[in-house]
């Protein structure tokens, strides 16, 4: 017979970033006071990576309880199978308590491997990674964008690790990891249910730049100073809006645009970056046609009431 956990169908809530899914899940899970929160951000992972990530408060984490948040030092890598595997775990854990989790975050990786699993890769190949790591992250980004088009949609021009592990993967077996994608499960598990929120694109900008402000403001800059000294090789460093601040202490400048000196600079960096990283994000939500789509804040009944219905 099949244990009852895993009949019941899983939700997960995700949306572009700054559109307010974290906010909403934890009105819902509060609300309720028997729903538990499963973090699927790629950055909240890592303890110390608080301000740029837009890491819920302590307060907040004490009304609800989230999982997989600050489970991690900045040094380690994390990879979409160990998600995988931890939320699995935690889904498990959670309803043999007879509680109900949530899964909320935007981390697209993430969310694919969960929906459709791993695709079969190739091992490691130490000696093309040393000599790929001898090179800037601008360079390599050419050398995949020449070599598998199709892949660069999911991963970003400053991902310098799946970057590095593409190219790895092309050299080392002569197969694109773009059609090695093509060969993983072409339904989702059935044993998820996503849920799209979003905002009218006007909207989305303005919370985006309410947000960039609003971290800089909170000492994003001098979060960024103590990470690097302390974990300067950290793999989130790499990610949106911490990149634009180290670039920013760097006194490196973007190639091909003029940019206002000072924190204005920085804050327009930020905004811009994040802006493009919600472009990546819809395009991979917009390929998942089992997702159900809503727009805040028409929609909020009903996002509200297709909540507080699950089990």
């Amino acid at each position: 017979m099949v244990p009852e956990t895993r009949l019941k169908k899983t939700i997960i809530l995700t949306g572009p970033t700054a559109s307010g899914k974290s906010s909403l899940a934890l009105g819902i899970a509060e609300s309720r006071g028997d729903i538990e929160l499963i973090n699927a951000d790629s950055i909240q992972v890592y303890k110390k990576f608080d301000i740029g990530s837009a890491k819920p408060s302590q307060e907040e984490l004490s009304r609800v309880p989230h999982h997989l948040i600050d489970i991690l030092e900045p040094t380690v890598r994390f990879t979409a199978g160990d998600f995988v595997k931890l939320v699995k775990e935690k889904i498990t854990e959670i309803r043999a308590r007879n509680k109900i989790p949530l899964i909320v975050g935007g981390t697209g990786f993430y969310l694919k491997a969960l929906l459709y699993g791993m695709w079969d890769a190739p091992p490691t190949q130490p000696e093309i990674r040393t000599k790929l790591e001898k090179e800037e992250t601008e360079a390599l980004y050419e050398k995949l964008k020449s070599a598998d088009p199709d892949l660069l949609d999911k991963v970003s021009k400053n991902d310098r690790y799946r970057i590095i592990r593409a190219l790895e993967i092309i050299e080392s077996s002569g197969t694109l990891p773009s059609q090695l994608e093509k060969k993983t499960n072409q339904e989702a598990d059935p044993a998820f249910t996503l849920l799209i929120i979003d905002r009218e694109q006007s909207e989305l900008v303005k919370r985006i730049d309410k947000r960039t402000t609003e971290m800089l403001e909170a000492g994003l800059v001098n979060e960024v100073k103590s990470l690097l000294q302390d974990y300067p090789d950290a793999p989130a460093l790499k990610s949106v809006g911490y990149q634009q601040v180290v670039d920013y202490l760097g006194g490196i400048l973007p190639s091909g645009r003029k940019v206002s000196s000072g924190e204005k600079g920085l804050s327009d960096e930020i905004s811009l970056a994040t802006r493009q990283l919600v472009k990546r994000q819809r395009t991979w939500f917009r390929g998942q046609t089992e997702g159900s789509w809503f727009i805040l804040d028409s929609d909020r009944s009903k996002i509200e009431a297709e909540l507080k219905i699950i089990e």
